[in-house]
């Protein structure tokens, strides 16, 4: 692919809350439409991806891509014909930190024969940077173990082709001089000033790859390479929507695991991609957008995408329920915080059923039953609480086929909101909602009569990434916040659970800090996945090591715990253990 084509995008609108990106799938090449008109441009990712980015003051509504009719090629197509599908904005935050390490890491390390440290293994981690100046993501002698740090936020100057769409790319030898800088007491960010402000990636690296400089912190895989990608924050919604956390939009997360993907495939390396971010969009059935790339690229050998279950287990983020009759009606209660002026919320039912949907207020004003449409968007004011919605009926979603009924609040007021939802077709009348993770909703909104089954996060429903929930080493127990899969749907969905509480690791400028979350526990299982690339792939065991290959090999080697029936919605086949997976190598 000519990387050439970036440069017709110029780098000012990425990072700007001036524009809202979208992730497209299209056909043909999108490249001879992006100048066409102002204020809108399509960044190719590869032949099948792009980033569409529009000036936010040419759409009416969050809906809107009429102005895309208007983009004509040398050939007379509009742009809007050769998008297969644009891809609503997707919100996702970091899956928070929680313990780790019972797993028998060190056992493996080095006091068996196996002495397997992840050596020639690379592990991509898309997170919020890292602090390259630490001696824990150096060698021995004191050159930098990371391949590259793609930067996201910080905008190309210098107008050269790119093996990225946007932001700026430092490889080995620049990291290396800006680390040699730092040492003659001069400012190393004069050459690389990539800065993990939040600290969530460098900690993570620490679990994952810390060299061991100070024996407490020492990683899983501590002789890995490492590839580092800050994804930016979407400032537009974080601003429009008054979000007071980091979100990510999907586009940046597709981006990074496409540039991952290429890079996987020219090195002849394999590859352990980290993506400890989850999201409550999309119907968790594996398939959706991001689950299709993931598929994509864990088609290919030596390549495993590792991500956790998510925080989102006691959060009242999800609902559930089922109408068995055509004319039956279920009602779904959520109960909204003083703190949330804004929400989307997202209703799936599995075609061929239909749902019709009226929404009540808590002074009881109601929008009626909003007839079905095929893709069409109805819009409502409320009298009494001045609230402005929008709904969506999606029939069928373009990706899954399902049904998604779509719901954007605005201007929201507190109290108990109605959402009534009638059968206009039934199969099983089965349906499932979802509102945005904690943080993205705020205070005390919820679900009155949430479900804590199917609170597992997006991208953990894929089948073919290692999703990883969180458990108590210390005593192995649950941990009610550890997102769980469908109690009756297993297939494919939790694999197996990593230790999660008071983890030591790395933190920025030299400190140490104490970790909690689904994060942790994904990021012991990319260490443990490395460790199990360098015996397969590195040293010749099982040279055509794919992702499906490897999850048998974890699955195979975890613990049980005594009462339990596996696999089962909490922590899939059991907990893992490094010892016990070289143990039953066949």
């Amino acid at each position: 692919m000519n990387s050439e084509k970036y440069r017709n995008t110029p780098e000012y609108i990425f990072n700007n809350p001036e524009y809202r990106d979208y992730l497209i799938k299209y056909i043909g090449n999108p490249t001879g439409y992006s100048n066409s008109v102002a204020g809108v441009f399509v960044t190719p990712l590869d032949n099948n991806y792009a980033i569409l980015s529009i000036r936010i003051d040419l759409q009416s509504d969050i809906s809107d891509y009429s102005i895309l009719s208007n983009y004509k090629n040398e050939q007379g197509e509009t742009l809007e014909s050769n998008i297969l599908y644009i891809k609503y904005p997707e919100f996702y935050k970091l899956q928070e930190i929680s313990p780790i390490d019972a797993a028998e890491v060190r056992v493996v390390q080095t006091d068996t024969p196996l002495n397997v440290t992840g050596k020639k293994v690379v592990v991509g981690i898309i997170d919020t940077g890292i602090d390259y100046l630490s001696n824990e993501f150096m060698t021995l002698s004191g050159e930098t173990r990371i391949n590259f740090i793609w930067d996201q936020t910080i905008a190309n100057e210098n107008n050269l082709p790119l093996d990225v769409p946007y932001g700026t790319e430092y490889d080995s030898k620049k990291i290396n001089n800006a680390i040699q800088l730092f040492r003659e007491g001069k400012d190393p960010y004069t050459i690389v000033p990539s800065i993990d402000k939040i600290g969530h990636g460098t900690n993570m690296a620490g679990i994952i790859a810390a060299t061991g400089v100070n024996p407490e912190l020492k990683g899983v895989a501590p002789d890995c390479e490492l590839c580092i990608i800050k994804i930016a924050e979407s400032i537009t919604y974080e601003k429009n929507l008054n979000i007071q956390i980091p979100i990510f939009n999907i586009t940046t997360i597709v981006a990074a695991i496409i540039r991952l993907y290429n890079y996987s495939i020219k090195s002849l390396k394999p590859m352990v991609i980290y993506l400890p971010l989850g999201t409550n969009s999309g119907n968790h059935r594996g398939n959706g957008l991001i689950n299709e790339i993931i598929q994509k690229v864990s088609n290919s050998r030596g390549i495993i995408v590792v991500t956790g279950s998510g925080n989102e287990g006691a959060e009242g983020g999800h609902a559930s329920g089922f109408i068995p009759d055509v004319g039956g009606t279920e009602t779904i209660d959520l109960n909204v915080s003083d703190e949330q002026k804004s929400l989307i919320v997202e209703i799936w039912s599995d075609l061929p059923n239909i749902m019709t949907l009226n929404i009540i207020s808590p002074s009881g004003e109601d929008t009626g039953i909003i007839p079905v449409l095929i893709n069409s968007t109805e819009k409502f004011n409320f009298i009494f609480e001045k609230v402005s919605i929008q709904v969506s009926y999606l029939i069928p979603e373009q990706i899954t086929g399902d049904e998604l009924i779509l719901i954007y609040f605005s201007n929201l007021q507190p109290g108990s909101w109605k959402l009534r939802l009638t059968a206009n077709a039934v199969t099983d009348g089965a349906f499932n909602a979802w509102i945005p993770v904690q943080g993205i909703s705020v205070g005390d909104t919820r679900f009155i009569q949430a479900d804590p089954f199917g609170t597992f996060t997006t991208p953990g429903d894929s089948p073919s990434a290692m999703t990883v929930a969180a458990y108590n080493q210390n005593n192995n127990n649950t941990i009610n916040y550890s997102g769980m899969a469908f109690k009756n749907d297993l297939s494919d969905a939790i694999y197996l659970a990593a230790g999660g509480v008071n983890a030591k690791t790395v933190a920025p400028s030299n400190k140490i800090e104490i970790v909690n979350g689904t994060s942790v526990s994904a990021a012991v299982a990319s260490g443990v996945c490395a460790l199990i690339f360098q015996w397969g792939m590195t040293d010749g065991n099982y040279p055509n090591m794919y992702a499906q290959s490897l999850i048998t090999y974890m699955i195979r080697g975890t613990v049980k715990r005594r009462g339990d029936i596996y696999p089962n919605y909490q922590w899939g086949f059991g907990i893992l253990n490094a010892f016990e997976i070289f143990r039953n190598m066949p």
